[in-house]
Protein backbone atom coordinates (compact mmCIF):
# COMPACT_ATOMS: atom_id res chain seq x y z
CA UNK A 1 0.00 0.00 0.00
CA UNK A 2 1.32 3.66 -1.12
CA UNK A 3 -0.19 6.88 0.15
CA UNK A 4 -0.65 9.00 -3.23
CA UNK A 5 -2.32 11.89 -1.57
CA UNK A 6 -2.64 13.00 1.47
CA UNK A 7 -4.55 16.16 1.99
CA UNK A 8 -7.09 18.35 4.02
CA UNK A 9 -9.40 17.00 2.18
CA UNK A 10 -8.93 13.46 0.55
CA UNK A 11 -6.54 10.56 1.45
CA UNK A 12 -6.04 7.87 -1.85
CA UNK A 13 -4.37 5.04 -0.92
CA UNK A 14 -2.67 2.36 -3.82
CA UNK A 15 -3.05 -1.34 -3.56
CA UNK A 16 -1.88 -4.30 -5.53
CA UNK A 17 -5.16 -5.56 -6.86
CA UNK A 18 -3.96 -8.74 -5.06
CA UNK A 19 -4.88 -6.66 -2.30
CA UNK A 20 -8.34 -5.36 -3.63
CA UNK A 21 -10.43 -7.27 -1.22
CA UNK A 22 -8.48 -5.46 1.61
CA UNK A 23 -9.17 -2.49 0.31
CA UNK A 24 -13.20 -3.69 0.03
CA UNK A 25 -13.15 -3.92 3.71
CA UNK A 26 -10.81 -0.84 4.97
CA UNK A 27 -13.61 0.88 2.65
CA UNK A 28 -16.78 -0.86 3.63
CA UNK A 29 -15.32 0.12 7.63
CA UNK A 30 -14.37 3.37 7.14
CA UNK A 31 -17.61 4.71 4.99
CA UNK A 32 -19.75 3.62 8.38
CA UNK A 33 -17.28 6.21 10.37
CA UNK A 34 -18.88 9.46 11.58
CA UNK A 35 -17.50 12.61 9.29
CA UNK A 36 -16.28 10.67 5.91
CA UNK A 37 -18.08 12.02 3.32
CA UNK A 38 -17.48 9.23 0.73
CA UNK A 39 -14.64 6.14 0.73
CA UNK A 40 -14.83 4.00 -2.20
CA UNK A 41 -12.17 1.77 -4.13
CA UNK A 42 -11.53 2.19 -7.96
CA UNK A 43 -10.14 0.04 -10.23
CA UNK A 44 -9.05 2.49 -13.16
CA UNK A 45 -7.88 0.28 -15.54
CA UNK A 46 -7.99 -3.59 -15.92
CA UNK A 47 -4.36 -3.92 -17.40
CA UNK A 48 -3.21 -1.86 -14.50
CA UNK A 49 -2.07 -3.73 -11.27
CA UNK A 50 -3.39 -1.56 -8.67
CA UNK A 51 -6.42 -0.10 -7.08
CA UNK A 52 -7.08 2.63 -4.99
CA UNK A 53 -9.17 3.53 -2.22
CA UNK A 54 -10.71 6.97 -1.92
CA UNK A 55 -11.47 8.73 1.37
CA UNK A 56 -13.04 11.95 1.47
CA UNK A 57 -14.33 14.30 4.43
CA UNK A 58 -13.38 15.46 7.15
CA UNK A 59 -9.16 16.44 8.03
CA UNK A 60 -8.43 13.26 9.80
CA UNK A 61 -8.86 11.17 7.11
CA UNK A 62 -5.78 9.14 8.58
CA UNK A 63 -6.87 8.81 12.08
CA UNK A 64 -10.25 7.40 10.17
CA UNK A 65 -8.28 4.86 8.92
CA UNK A 66 -6.42 3.57 11.56
CA UNK A 67 -9.73 3.17 13.16
CA UNK A 68 -11.19 1.32 10.69
CA UNK A 69 -7.81 -0.92 9.76
CA UNK A 70 -8.54 -1.51 13.97
CA UNK A 71 -12.10 -2.31 13.98
CA UNK A 72 -11.19 -4.85 11.13
CA UNK A 73 -8.55 -6.61 13.21
CA UNK A 74 -10.94 -6.58 16.07
CA UNK A 75 -13.54 -8.02 13.78
CA UNK A 76 -10.76 -10.68 12.28
CA UNK A 77 -10.01 -12.26 15.66
CA UNK A 78 -13.64 -12.38 16.82
CA UNK A 79 -14.33 -14.36 13.70
CA UNK A 80 -11.31 -16.57 14.66
CA UNK A 81 -12.70 -17.42 18.06
CA UNK A 82 -15.80 -19.03 15.90
CA UNK A 83 -13.89 -21.18 14.61
CA UNK A 84 -13.91 -24.57 16.40
CA UNK A 85 -10.86 -26.21 17.70
CA UNK A 86 -9.69 -29.49 17.07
Amino acid sequence: MTVEEDDSGSLILKFSESDRAIAELIKDKIAARKGVEFAGVVKEHPEIDETKLIVKGGKSQKQELLKAIEELQQDLKELEGQIPKK
